[in-house]
């Protein structure tokens, strides 16, 4: 709720914001969605967060996950195959930005996903980005960065989804900065989980500032969430929007990040998974259009 009240000053604007791209999107295409979750993982490692099970994510056109799936998520095969079993990793529409609890070399990312850990995947107008927040604790540098900067210089979509699991933007933002301890699992420290010192507004915003100024959409989704809030969102005065979204299964509030493509204007909203669960088969239900 802190959260919420903190960022309440901002909600005219995402409002009008949100109303504003409602406004330019051609009614009569028809709708693509896209379902991102995150931080499903227990406290064993022999399974993940129970609701997760009962999502249909066939019907979906692409499946959006944050990180840490489970608890070491690389420890064995049975863990490993449990989870391709509800995934889905190799389904060429399904994006993993991988989490501190799902550390690994890209060698076995790649064997068990067909992906490389920091990827670009293109469909229905949407450039779809993932990164590696654990590569240089919660820093872009070196190959990533380069992979980074050069997909954004090569872009011919509108609308770009980046996915990154520590919620790194936040990080030395004058809005966003003080929120990183009521918002992220990740403390802001200097540690292996925490959401560490980075790049990311000297080296890597204004890379988006130059595309967002190309007329492109820029979503930018964090995924280490989930004992504080199930939610976080941002939209900038540039209108590029920042987003977090992540479960944690002892909680009765878990969200999901659920997507609409219509007319290649993306809209979103976060919906509890107990909602999502009940009206699944009918996704414009989420949109207001019942």
């Amino acid at each position: 709720m802190y959260v919420v009240w903190r960022l309440f000053l901002f909600s005219l604007f995402i409002i009008g914001y949100s109303c504003e791209k409602r406004s330019e999107i051609d009614q009569t295409a028809t709708p693509i969605y896209y379902l991102y979750i995150s931080h499903t993982r227990l406290e064993t490692n022999d399974s993940i967060y129970n609701k997760i099970y009962g999502i249909d994510f066939d019907r979906y056109s692409a499946t959006l996950l944050g990180g840490d799936l489970a608890k070491t998520t690389f420890a064995n095969d049975t863990i490993q195959n449990h989870l391709d079993a509800v995934f889905n990793f190799k389904h060429k529409a399904t994006l993993w930005s991988i989490g501190n609890h799902d550390r690994t070399s890209n060698e076995k990312f790649r064997a068990l996903t067909g992906k490389n850990k920091f990827h670009h995947y293109q469909q229905d107008d949407a450039s779809f980005i993932t990164l590696d927040s654990q590569d240089s604790l919660s820093s872009i540098v070196g190959a990533q960065k380069e992979f980074l900067l050069t997909t954004l210089d090569t872009l011919t979509t509108k609308n770009v989804v980046i996915l990154c699991h520590k919620l790194i933007f936040m990080d030395k933002h004058h809005i966003m900065d003080p929120l990183i301890n009521e918002t992220s699992n990740g403390r802001k420290g200097d540690c292996f989980y925490c959401l560490n010192p980075n790049n990311f507004q000297a080296e890597i915003y204004p890379e988006l500032l130059k595309i967002k100024n190309k007329g492109k959409n820029i979503f930018w989704i964090g995924g280490d969430l989930g004992y504080k809030t199930s939610s976080f969102e941002y939209v900038d005065t540039n209108g590029i929007t920042f987003l977090g979204n992540g479960v944690w299964h002892p909680r009765e509030e878990n969200k999901a990040l659920l997507f609409k493509n219509q007319g290649n204007e993306i809209t979103y909203r976060f919906t509890h998974i107990d909602s999502l669960l009940k009206h699944e088969s009918n996704p414009k239900y989420f949109f207001g259009n019942k």
